[in-house]
């Protein structure tokens, strides 16, 4: 699109910009003039892609390592739905997404921007943050299992508490940098018109029946992108360590409705 930022000379990291939202902002920022680099387990109609399993302790550090000069942008888009085995939730959408993207930062340009996508699925962050504190320790794939079946975690469970985990990971982060050398965005679009999203629905059709209720439409990849790649305009790098939603009310409707998205199964488990 000829209004999004341009970024003739910047260098764009996409994980998992093989598909879906990832795959949308990849051909924006490609038209803006973007030098890519995609990183995904499946492979992208963008020339420059590299493998990575974010399932894989080995496959993670040498797709860091294939890295070879530094970035100005890196959205983080890699994700799981509800219906897949909640502890690859957990590894994929958080656990080795957050470690790829750390030893990433290595390469970071200064004022290089970081923009992770959460969801309104991790609206409920801070109601559970001791149990988030528990979940940002845990270090690959089998002690994601353990946690799931000691704190009885479904996939609906392991969704939403690894997009509060990126949320609350944003706001870390930002302690890291205090001259904000490198900065730390995350964003929630609602829901999106895209293959994770269909596969959502089918696995829990019940939550996703209340937010299609709420949102005023299922958003296009297209729009979410255009919002994320805007973000990226140099007038907004005073912007830090927050969540914002482009979720067109949704987030701020369920408030007003005294809607809840429980993350952990003994708190009332449903939406009420």
């Amino acid at each position: 699109m000829t209004d999004n930022p341009d970024l003739i000379s910047k260098k764009v990291l996409i994980i998992g910009g093989s598909s879906g939202l990832g795959a949308a902002i990849a051909k924006q920022a490609q038209a803006a003039g973007a030098e890519l680099v995609i990183f995904d387990v499946r492979p992208s109609e963008i020339p420059i892609y590299e493998f990575v399993d974010l399932t894989l302790d080995n496959s993670v550090t040498e797709a860091a390592e294939r890295l070879d000069s530094g970035f100005d942008i890196l959205i983080s888009c890699a994700g799981l739905p509800p219906g897949e085995n909640p502890a690859a939730i957990l590894q994929v959408n958080y656990i080795g997404q957050t470690q790829f993207i750390q030893k990433l930062l290595v390469q970071a340009k200064d004022r290089a921007r970081v923009i992770s996508i959460a969801s309104v699925g991790g609206r409920e962050w801070q109601r559970y943050g001791e149990t988030i504190m528990q979940f940002q320790t845990l270090r690959n794939l089998e002690e994601a299992e353990r946690f799931c079946q000691a704190n009885g975690i479904d996939s609906k469970s392991a969704y939403r508490l690894s997009k509060a985990g990126l949320i609350t990971w944003t706001r870390m982060m930002t302690a890291h940098y205090s001259e904000n050398e490198i900065t730390f965005l995350a964003v929630s679009p609602g829901p999106v018109n895209t293959p994770l999203f269909r596969r959502a629905a089918q696995a829990s059709p019940e939550a996703t029946s209340i937010l299609t209720a709420h949102a005023p439409h299922v958003a296009e990849p297209d729009e979410i992108a255009h919002a994320i790649l805007g973000l990226c305009r140099p007038e907004f790098n005073w912007l830090n360590g927050i969540n914002i939603p482009l979720d067109g009310g949704l987030d701020a409707r369920l408030d007003a409705h005294g809607l809840n998205m429980n993350i952990m199964l003994n708190a009332h488990n449903e939406e009420r």
